[in-house]
């Protein structure tokens, strides 16, 4: 299988949504938020376009900007204006800090291909790299560019799966690397900070990696085979372009009924009653606290009120010796009716083994039933220009 970091981050994200890009090409118009990410990338690629013999001054890289700016994305002139002073901000400490003539830069949108082996079958990963620098004492640094708000800790960048495929898909384009033991320095350039958070892999780790990227393909075969794709919804929700295709936005776009009608206002009572519920359960539940201590402290198991009494009672839960267990029920053919495999254990148990280990376990996994719930979200207050977040 051929697949890009994005498309395979895509399917992490909403194997649905990997659907509609991937399978159903379904065509989307470009963004304001992605047409701005593009473009400080598209200007920080002719900043350090190393076929230039003197580098950009700053005003040639702001001119650059306003050129290739699409006033024309943006409905809202106040929106329009933050964007535009949001892009020459972040340009401008860019240069201040990172004259572009001080780095050896290797190559810039660096495209790769990072082979991973499956018994006999090849699977390549492929995408583009930001920058690559070749550092003083002849290492590589990968660089990824982020424009996003938010800036992670340093745990995140330490487990970021897309540094760990940049990095594989480097060490395929030069072996020499790896062969002379040099290290890569993986950086992720947080653009609205001006700030650079690098970290390192090591061989296991790499090796893990590709582990984590099997499991992945696996999970994308069978969603494939079975033409079955789950959504998965979570924050980025919001941001996604392909909502009017997708299950959970379909009563949004659709053209109402009586029956919507009715079912909007019993959903609104829904979040009245819900808000009130939870306000009497946080009221319950320290009204319990108190009459648990009285109850302690008083030695009585049942209080009495004009209202009626509250009794205390107590839940016993047991464990059993399983060997004696085993012992009794093994010889008379009924030790395997009472195994059970706990979920919350083996999720435990999960963490500390291999890649290779969870990806069997993984597909062992299947459904045993499946319940549904309500989830009450509140719409948030209209949000103006903002970046899209990123993993």
């Amino acid at each position: 299988m051929r697949l890009s970091f994005t498309t395979m981050e895509t399917y992490q994200q909403c194997p649905l949504k990997f659907k509609f890009r991937e399978i159903d090409k379904i065509k989307i118009p470009q963004t304001k938020e992605t047409f701005f990410g593009s473009l400080i990338h598209k200007v920080l690629r002719m900043l350090h376009n190393t076929n230039r013999l003197v580098p950009p001054t700053e005003e040639e890289m702001l001119q650059y900007f306003s050129q290739n700016w699409k006033p024309e994305l943006f409905v809202d002139e106040q929106e329009k204006s933050i964007a535009f002073s949001l892009g020459v901000k972040i340009l401008k400490n860019y240069y201040a800090k990172n004259y572009p003539g001080q780095f050896q830069i290797v190559d810039l949108e660096a495209r790769f291909e990072a082979p991973i082996f499956d018994g006999t079958e090849t699977h390549l990963i492929t995408g583009i790299i930001d920058r690559i620098d070749k550092l003083e004492d002849g290492s590589f640094e990968i660089i990824d560019y982020k424009t996003t708000k938010r800036m992670p800790g340093q745990k995140i960048v330490d487990n970021n799966l897309q540094l760990v495929v940049y990095h594989l898909g480097a060490l395929n384009r030069w072996p020499t690397v790896l062969n002379d033991g040099r290290s890569v320095k993986l950086s992720l350039y947080y653009l609205q900070h001006g700030e650079k958070l690098s970290t390192f892999r090591t061989a296991k780790q790499l090796e893990e990696t590709k582990e984590k990227i099997l499991l992945t393909i696996d999970k994308i075969k069978t969603d494939i085979s079975g033409g079955k794709f789950e959504a998965l919804p979570g924050p980025l929700c919001d941001w996604c372009s392909y909502q009017k295709y997708c299950p959970l936005f379909k009563h949004k776009f659709k053209e109402k009924t009586p029956a919507d009608e009715e079912i909007k206002r019993l959903t609104e009572e829904y979040f009245i009653l819900k808000e009130q519920s939870d306000k009497n359960n946080g009221r319950l539940a320290e009204i319990k606290n108190i009459i648990g201590r009285y109850y302690d402290e008083s030695g009585v198991e049942r209080i009495f009120s004009d209202s009626g009494y509250l009794t205390r009672s107590a839940k016993k839960t047991f464990t059993y010796d399983v060997n004696i267990l085993k012992d009794i029920l093994e010889p008379i053919g009924r030790w395997q009716e009472v195994l059970m495999v706990d979920a919350a254990k083996l999720k435990n148990v999960i963490t500390s083994l291999s890649s290779s280990k969870k990806r069997l376990i993984e597909k062992a996994k299947k459904i045993e039933k499946e319940t549904k719930s309500i989830i009450a979200t509140k719409n948030k207050i209209t949000r103006s220009f903002g970046l899209r977040p990123q993993k």
